[in-house]
């Protein structure tokens, strides 16, 4: 049967056009608040996954550091402190709990990097326009832990911080290590020394010295090494005294 020369085969096609069309502008629709609202989507997403880094912000221009400090707060960087050059001694950054310097410098100075080193102990990562090979190095010994050239992105910061932070936390283990290290062997020498002197005083032999030298040493709740070196520095007192 028809109606006003449609015949219903045609209906199901219509229909579907009109679902076609609606499920076309709903995608519009969408697409058009998405396009409105993903600047914050994005901004969302960024901030969800910041670090929450507390900041140190350390600039020979102070009104420029100012500056700086609103673009990073912007982006959703935490800034505990926003400092001159000239107020470094003035400032326990300490007390502020602060995880990394950002320090920016256009022409950087050995002496300013290691003030900032030396005075809070703290990943610094330094922002400058000077690419000079000379001026890196000195920096980089000077306890840098990061160089950047050309101006801070905040996009890219956070990663970069946190690069810097792993950095740190590594060089510092390996200082510790060394350090322990040297220490071990420097017991280790201070306990034959005192052996030596035990053996020749008492007529040990060399175990006996160890074990009298260790029973001392727990005795007294210090290590072996610390104990050594006391015998030590008692048998060179004597020596001096018995010379004069």
């Amino acid at each position: 049967s028809k109606r006003k020369g449609v015949s219903f085969q045609c209906i199901p096609t219509t229909f579907q056009q009109r679902c076609s069309v609606f499920l076309h502008i709903i995608g519009l629709v969408t697409g058009m608040f998405f396009a409105l609202n993903r600047s914050d989507y994005f901004k969302a997403v960024l901030s969800e996954h910041m670090s929450n880094l507390k900041i140190a912000l350390i600039d020979e221009d102070l009104e420029r550091a100012n500056l700086i400090q609103k673009s990073l707060i912007e982006h959703g960087f935490a800034v505990v402190a926003c400092l001159s050059i000239e107020d470094l001694n003035k400032t326990d950054l300490n007390r502020l709990n602060a995880d990394v310097i950002l320090l920016d410098i256009d022409h950087p100075h050995r002496d300013v990097i290691e003030s900032c080193v030396s005075q809070f102990d703290l990943p610094t990562v330094l922002f400058t326009k000077n690419s000079h090979k000379d001026t890196i190095k000195s920096a980089i010994d000077a306890g840098v832990t990061a160089y950047i050239v050309n101006g801070i992105e905040p996009e890219k910061l956070d990663i970069i911080l946190q690069i810097s932070i792993q950095q740190f936390k590594k060089h510092q283990k390996l200082i510790h290590d060394l350090a322990e290290t040297k220490g071990k062997l420097a017991d280790r020498k201070d306990v034959e020394k005192a052996k030596v002197l035990l053996m020749q005083i008492h007529r040990l032999n060399e175990d006996q010295a160890f074990q009298l030298l260790r029973k001392n040493a727990m005795s007294q709740r210090i290590t072996i090494g610390e104990m050594a070196r006391r015998l030590l520095d008692a048998q060179s007192l004597l020596q001096s005294q018995f010379k004069e």
